[in-house]
């Protein structure tokens, strides 16, 4: 179920033309960086352990720039000894590569450690030389910060390797909220209330996940510092206490809650937990989901008649409606402001699609059509993916696709189902 179908639901308990937009994969247009990738090599090669890391790291790396889409990975090449880089470099060159990416990896006393270089195959420079250590209990936390400072460094935009997305999964028998990186490794549940658990949302920075609950027997709205698995109540007052988003700077939390009257929207400071009302509507307002700025909140109301998207300026407190489809949900702001995905369709008849309104509301492009029901659209934190839940197989799954609709792919192959997914920074 949507969230406002969810909302009104709970509450009752207590088209626009098509214009085809340019939205690439590559966020920039620029064609992919050549990016040679020998095998990395063992700190020490008669232990089984170094040699290992050496090749899970490179992996789990590998994996981490393919999913970019900002490289072509180049490994038909010369390996890398550890003394013979210099060699290597004109070899790869004339293979066409642009950069070189060479690490050696150790693994003692507990601890995992990578020496990487990243050399430009035109100067035949360093671009930089890096030294990680961490825990060998989280190998894939290693192969991603590589990988992010390797995006981070060739195209001076930060990398999402080190992201997570959370979702609510119902393979316990009740929906509760799961943790897992953003390519689907890691899986994990957050919570083992045995009582419906939904719509969670990440607070920046990773720290805390908001989510609804009825542990105690009220849809109530409650925090969970992802460090200590400490979770405390946001809000629980009588009716839906629904997470919207957080501000860029985590002080304030958008809520719907309806307090037993029709869903309305509301803003919670989070340092002096005081509670303001934005919408008095007297049917359902929902869903609110911050711009970048936190100037502006899109949301969805039926206002107008069935449920649309709609902008409020919360300076002037002026709303403006940008869909006309016969029905819309679950809004999700892109982070680079110019975009909102949105669940919705054209025709009453239709399944639910994912969709983007750019925020004048003059342009709309469909990004699925009918492959299953297809909601709750989240944006990966560059603004180039967004994942969303479909049935477009026997169960709700989680899909990942780029950000004008190609490339679609199941997250991961998680049994039950799995739906209302959120993207952390």
């Amino acid at each position: 179920m949507n969230g406002l179908a969810l909302s009104l639901a709970l509450a009752a308990l207590g088209a626009a033309s098509e214009v085809r937009i340019d939205l690439a994969g590559r966020a920039d247009g620029a064609r992919a960086i050549a990016l040679a990738l020998p095998p990395f090599i063992a700190e020490d090669p008669s232990q089984p352990a170094d040699a290992l890391a050496a090749r899970s790291l490179r992996e789990t790396a590998r994996e981490d720039l393919l999913f970019s889409r900002h490289f072509e990975v180049l490994e038909d090449g010369p390996h890398f000894d550890g003394a013979n880089l210099k060699d290597i470099v004109p070899q790869w060159k004339t293979r066409l590569a642009a950069c070189l990416l060479t690490a050696k990896a150790g693994s003692a006393a507990g601890k995992l450690t990578v020496s990487a270089q990243l050399t430009d195959l035109g100067s035949g420079e360093t671009v930089f030389e890096r030294y990680y250590r961490q825990d060998a209990a989280h190998p894939r936390s290693l192969a991603h910060r590589l990988a992010d400072d390797v995006v981070l460094t060739l195209t001076g935009r930060p990398g999402i390797a080190h992201t997570q997305i959370a979702f609510a999964n119902d393979v316990s028998g009740r929906k509760e909220i799961h943790l897992m990186d953003y390519d689907g490794a890691g899986l994990r549940r957050l919570t083992s209330y045995g009582a419906i658990s939904l719509l969670p949302r990440f607070s920046p920075g990773r720290k805390a996940l908001a989510f609804t609950s009825y542990k105690d027997g009220n849809p109530d709205l409650f925090r969970m510092d992802l460090a200590s698995g400490k979770v405390e109540t946001l809000s629980a007052d009588q009716g839906l206490n629904i997470a919207g988003g957080f501000s860029p700077d985590g002080t304030q939390l958008l809520m719907t809650l309806s307090r037993q009257r029709s869903p309305n929207l509301h803003i919670k400071n989070l340092g002096d937990g005081s509670v303001t009302r934005l919408t008095q509507h007297f049917g359902a307002d929902s869903s609110p989901t911050f711009s970048p700025d936190a100037g502006q909140v899109a949301f969805v109301s039926d206002r107008s008649g069935n449920p649309q998207i709609h902008l409020l300026d919360l300076t002037s407190q002026r709303v403006k409606r940008l869909t006309n489809l016969n029905w819309c949900d679950s809004p999700s702001w892109s982070p680079t402001g110019e975009w909102i995905a949105f669940a919705g369709r054209a025709h009453h008849k239709d399944k639910m699609d994912i969709f983007l309104v750019d925020i004048t509301g003059g342009q709309i492009r469909q990004l699925t059509h009918g492959e299953g029901a297809n909601e709750n659209p989240s944006w990966s934190p560059d603004g180039r993916f967004l994942v969303f839940s479909s049935t477009r197989g026997k169960r709700a799954e989680l899909f990942v696709m780029d950000a004008d609709g190609s490339a679609p792919h199941r997250l991961a192959d998680i049994p039950g189902n799995s739906t209302t997914p959120t993207w952390s920074d």
